[in-house]
């Protein structure tokens, strides 16, 4: 198994690169992703960027602290640190299921859904919370709160018999912060007034079975997992927040976004094909004005190349708490 000096001659010898040029590149993406990721995770990013498949030629296993959005291909051994009950939904008169699990080791924890079908596996396996388990050709995707998480997709699950230790307990730091001083990279509480929504189709197709997005290609809506689908629809919104001291581009996904509007992603669809227009669920969208506490992950856009805040969690203000906040 490849150590951290091992991956660096790996990269040397394919790139022609000096060990100095090598560690170079790594240190800017570790900058790039705001340390978020390890000497080990940018390293493999690095090799991956040069065309190097480091985890495909030594075939190693991943720890949880190295996985970064993007990986297609991963295996990794972890323990189970928490089973969510499973959670149906159901969108376009459609059922589904989704039940989570956060697996964990020495170098953090990571969340991992698992979709309908894929669900059946933990009662047919017996997988339970202090369980180890190993997934073998998953891989890793960006999730509505920016952050990495795991995908099970073709890959197979199945217990381990390895033995992992305490698990690293990652708990994102949301402390209060105004807009003015927010930075890439940070996770940040903010308590601002929603001036402004981007009025845009805020409905995105999805694969029924995995979850991921279904892409329209020549009529037929398909999923690069499972082919062809009839997909579900998830929601993404975004608009402006203000707290006096600036404003930032905040983004909500799915739960989030229907909590801001106070209905289902069905019910606002079904409103939307009435009006024969998307954007025209904004007409009755009822947070502009209203102040509220956000908390979640600032990341640039590559786009804009601007900062925005991709939130992880929304509510009121309780005039109470925040009176106990100043006075602390």
């Amino acid at each position: 198994m490849l150590g951290f000096e091992g991956l660096i001659q790996k990269i040397c010898e394919h790139a022609n690169l000096t060990e100095e040029k090598v560690r170079e590149l790594i240190q800017e993406k570790r900058n790039e992703l705001s340390g978020l990721v390890s000497e080990e995770g940018a390293a493999y990013i690095v090799g991956r960027e040069l065309g190097l498949n480091l985890l495909k030629d030594e075939k190693r296993l991943l720890k949880v602290g190295n996985v970064v959005p993007g990986i297609k291909t991963l295996d990794i051994v972890a323990k189970v640190v928490r089973v969510f009950e499973p959670r149906e939904f159901e969108k376009e008169g459609k059922k589904g299921a989704v039940q989570s699990l956060i697996l964990g080791d020495e170098t953090g924890t990571i969340r991992m859904p698992l979709w309908n079908e894929e669900i059946k596996l933990l009662e047919n396996l017996g997988i339970k919370e202090g369980d180890v388990v190993k997934i073998s050709g998953g891989f890793a995707k960006l999730d509505y709160k920016g952050q990495a998480e795991l995908r099970l997709g073709r890959g197979d699950l199945e217990k381990a018999d390895e033995e992992i230790g305490e698990v690293k307990r990652q708990a994102a730091n949301y402390e209060r912060k105004p807009i003015a001083g927010l930075k890439d990279g940070m996770f940040a509480e903010v308590r601002g007034t929603i001036l402004q929504m981007y009025q845009r189709n805020p409905f995105y197709a999805i694969c029924p079975k995995c979850g991921s997005k279904a892409a329209d290609e020549d009529g037929k809506m398909k999923c690069k997992e499972h082919g062809e689908v009839e997909p579900d629809f998830n929601m993404v919104i975004s608009g402006v927040v203000d707290d006096g001291t600036g404003n930032i581009r905040a983004v909500f996904f799915r739960e989030l976004a229907e909590k801001l509007f106070g209905k289902t992603t069905q019910e606002l669809r079904q409103l939307a094909m009435k009006k024969s227009e998307a954007a025209a669920v904004f007409e009755a969208f009822p947070g502009v004005g209203k102040e509220y506490i956000i908390q979640g992950r600032v990341k640039r856009n590559d786009y804009t190349e601007s900062i925005e805040l991709v939130a992880s969690g929304l509510e009121e203000p309780d005039v109470k708490k925040e009176i106990e906040t100043l006075l602390g």
